[in-house]
């Protein structure tokens, strides 16, 4: 799983490295100010890596949810 997240990153980065607008356009979605001490490209691709745990864990969860 370290594999795909780790490549989820690399991926997502090159994209927002490439379209920086992209980058800090998803981070203005939200209640909460982004952090101005972190790169918005870094951060964005971070960003994707916790999309993909969040949507694992809703995968796990109903799985867990079938099984009762």
């Amino acid at each position: 799983e370290l594999a795909v997240l780790e490549k989820t990153y690399r991926e997502q980065k090159a994209i927002f490295e490439e379209d920086k607008k992209a980058a800090e356009e998803l981070l203005a979605v939200g209640e909460s100010p982004r952090p101005k001490d972190i790169d918005a490209v870094e951060l964005a691709a971070m960003t994707g890596v916790a999309n993909v745990l969040l949507n694992l864990n809703e995968t796990i969860t109903r799985s867990s949810h079938q099984l009762d």
